[in-house]
């Protein structure tokens, strides 16, 4: 019986996706997740000078944040702005939707009251957010794969997460 068990244990570590190439999904969907953020910080930077010698009416009120999650994944969200009564604060009035199977969002009814110089830099930075969104989708798909051969293998319920972790907690692959 002993021997027996000891071959299926071997079996299941054969079966198991190798660290290196969960490293590689991991470092690959972060990598994008940095290259995200760095183009809303950029967004945010070039609104904040463009809206420094415009009126408040022609100051736009379209915004954008990335959220991370824990599946290794991230969303980029396009948002309407409103303004807290006294304080001025802006905050998230009306999130767009992108549409279940599209990387990119239809912006152009969003657009039309913006003022044209924030209707430019808003589809400029959609666009690289399309290309980001198409890259993301296909890791994602890498990703889910995974997960359903070793879930098909190894008998065991296997998450996103426990691929992504066990990618982050060994050494960076070397491609």
């Amino acid at each position: 019986m002993p021997a027996q068990m000891n071959r299926e244990e071997q079996k299941t570590e054969i079966q198991l996706i190798p660290s290196s190439v969960c490293a590689w999904l991991a470092t690959s969907l972060r990598e994008l997740q940095d290259e995200a953020r760095l183009l809303v910080d950029d967004y945010w930077r070039r609104l904040k000078e463009g809206r420094t010698h415009q009126k408040r009416y022609a100051q736009g009120n379209i915004g954008v944040r990335l959220r991370a999650r824990d599946t290794g994944g991230f969303s980029i969200e396009w948002y309407e702005m409103g303004r807290l009564g006294g304080s001025g604060r802006s905050v998230a009035k009306k999130q767009f939707s992108k549409g279940r199977r599209s990387h990119c969002y239809a912006l152009d009814q969003a657009l039309k009251n913006e003022p044209e110089w924030v209707a430019e830099l808003v589809r400029e930075t959609e666009e690289v957010f399309t290309d980001i969104r198409k890259r993301q989708a296909l890791l994602v798909r890498i990703r889910d794969s995974l997960i359903a051969y070793e879930s098909e293998t190894s008998g065991q319920m296997v998450t996103a997460e426990a691929i992504i972790s066990r990618g982050t907690h060994s050494s960076p692959p070397s491609i």
